[in-house]
């Protein structure tokens, strides 16, 4: 389990201390899916976890495998890692301050209210979503499927595709079928069009990304997306 956790299931933080804090979601009806949830956490595999104050993962952290169902930060969250949460089962994260990791791929439901700064930051899927409360400052911005709500800046080296934000400001992205994506991608993992112009020029068209698990897993692992 995650070192200074409590744990709702072995009784280290109580029902009170939990409803408390989820009162703080920014987005109502995760409190009430997390209430309905106290009730039956005991048939549930994962487990709700509270960390009354900042926290410092020394590596990765991956809601599934450490057993959160919900990890709740009342502070800020440093990951030296990947951070990591999934849709199938979700999985939910409440930040009350500012999160910093080396890179971040989410599929569930994360919230954080202050800034969010991080290497790459990867969206994944559409059945969950993410709320970041201030700025977010990547180096590579993208969202595939996944529905983003930025209250601050987006502040991005790189934004891929036309990412599905709510955001004041909308971000100018590198579009899926644009040939500069191979600056930022290796060509194994992009879909790929070769040609030839009538002077026997070679022309390439690139037609999005063709290998997305290859994208995530290169990400967790810390792998450059470009390499050659």
């Amino acid at each position: 389990m995650i070192a200074d956790a409590r744990s709702f299931k072995a009784n280290q933080v109580s029902r009170e201390e939990i409803l408390a804090a989820i009162e703080g979601f920014r987005e109502e009806y995760k409190a009430e899916r997390i209430t309905e949830a106290l009730d039956d956490i005991e048939s549930y595999t994962l487990d709700i976890l509270f960390v009354a104050g900042d926290l410092h993962v020394r590596g990765d952290l991956d809601l599934f495998t450490e057993g959160a169902f919900l990890l709740i930060v009342l502070g800020d969250l440093h990951v030296d890692g990947v951070y990591t949460d999934q849709d199938d089962p979700e999985t939910y994260l409440l930040v009350t301050g500012d999160m910093r990791a080396r890179d971040v791929v989410t599929a569930g439901w994360m919230e954080v209210h202050g800034d969010l700064d991080v290497g790459r930051l990867i969206g994944d899927y559409n059945d969950c979503s993410a709320y970041i409360g201030g700025d977010i400052s990547a180096d590579l911005f993208y969202g595939e499927e996944h529905f983003f709500t930025i209250e601050g800046e987006l502040d991005a080296d790189v934004v891929v595709g036309s990412p599905r934000l709510m955001i004041d400001d909308e971000p100018e992205g590198i579009e899926l079928d644009d040939p500069k994506l191979l600056e930022y991608f290796d060509r194994e993992l992009l879909r790929i069009l070769d040609d030839t112009a009538e002077d026997g020029t070679p022309i390439v068209d690139v037609d999005g990304i063709k290998d997305f698990r290859e994208v995530k897993h290169r990400v967790i692992k810390g792998v450059p997306l470009k390499t050659s």
